[in-house]
């Protein structure tokens, strides 16, 4: 079974549904996932949404700090996409002392924006900025007061829906995005390749984050924000096994939004990969 932990919130998104994916995929998964850790809302105490995800994330980043120090790999499952601040500061306060963390982030958008250029406001579209340092103070100081990620150890995949605030920041920064045009031109295959030596290469190990609107959302519709023009699902399980070379120390999976999953169709994805994930990171990782 894969140690699991959850942040079953979806404050920081358009759709409160979100929040009930970890919950979900708990109550189906129980034979695949061993379960140790589910962070929740307060019911009717949200107040200030930056204040309620800043200590929510806090709360997971503890849990993910102790698991990545204890396991060789684990998941974790989120609803929005705002747990990512808590899920790899945990992992990279864990990895601290032995080095940089690598990170690769399959999204359709690159949720790097901070306070003063989001249009919406929405924390969702924020966590990778946070973790690398930009934003508000409550996030981005999640377990210690420095940026989480180096930029020369972030690859972005998948990406098709930005702003410009968002991209001139990763730009400055020189992170490595790949925009769906690339995708489509080299071949997930060849991408993946290559952002897998990028985010080993001067580190001590690396997480994947995968948002599930990042899938073209002709196959896979339960999400919030969904975009034209994804990922192909089958092309994904096939790219994953990559990661049996040199396995992540972790797997975020966020963004499902089971009161949108039609005839389970999506649900029935997450098991595949959930499979993919056992046999390609755990297995030979404990072997």
């Amino acid at each position: 079974m894969i140690p699991a932990i959850g942040l079953a919130s979806g404050i920081g998104g358009r759709k409160l549904g979100a929040g009930e994916g970890p919950l979900f995929v708990r109550k189906h998964f129980n034979e695949d996932l061993l379960w140790e850790t589910m962070v929740m809302p307060e019911i009717g105490r949200i107040g200030d949404p930056c204040e309620a995800i800043a200590s929510l994330n806090q709360k997971f980043a503890e849990a993910a700090y102790s698991m990545a120090q204890r396991e060789p790999f684990f998941l974790s499952v989120g609803g929005d996409h705002s747990c990512a601040i808590g899920m790899w500061s945990g992992v990279a306060a864990a990895k601290k002392q032995e080095g940089n963390l690598g990170l690769i982030w399959i999204d359709a958008h690159m949720d790097s924006h901070t306070p003063q250029t989001s249009e919406t406001g929405n924390i969702h579209g924020m966590p990778l900025a946070a973790l690398l340092g930009y934003g508000d103070e409550r996030l981005k100081h999640i377990l210690y007061p420095h940026p989480k990620l180096q930029p020369q150890n972030i690859a972005l995949i998948g990406i098709r829906s930005f702003e410009s605030g968002e991209l001139e920041l990763l730009q400055r920064l020189n992170v490595r995005v790949y925009f769906m045009e690339e995708v489509n031109e080299r071949g997930l295959d060849a991408v993946m390749r290559e952002a897998h030596a990028l985010v080993t290469s001067d580190t001590v190990g690396y997480g994947i984050s995968f948002d599930l609107d990042s899938i073209d959302p002709a196959h896979i519709a339960a999400v919030g924000t969904p975009v034209p023009g994804g990922l192909d699902p089958e092309e994904v399980l096939n790219a994953f096994s990559l990661f049996e070379e040199r396995p992540p120390l972790a797997f975020e999976l966020v963004e499902y939004n089971p009161s949108l999953d039609d005839g389970f169709r999506t649900l029935r994805f997450i098991r595949r990969l959930i499979s993919k994930i056992k046999l390609a990171a755990v297995l030979p990782a404990r072997s």
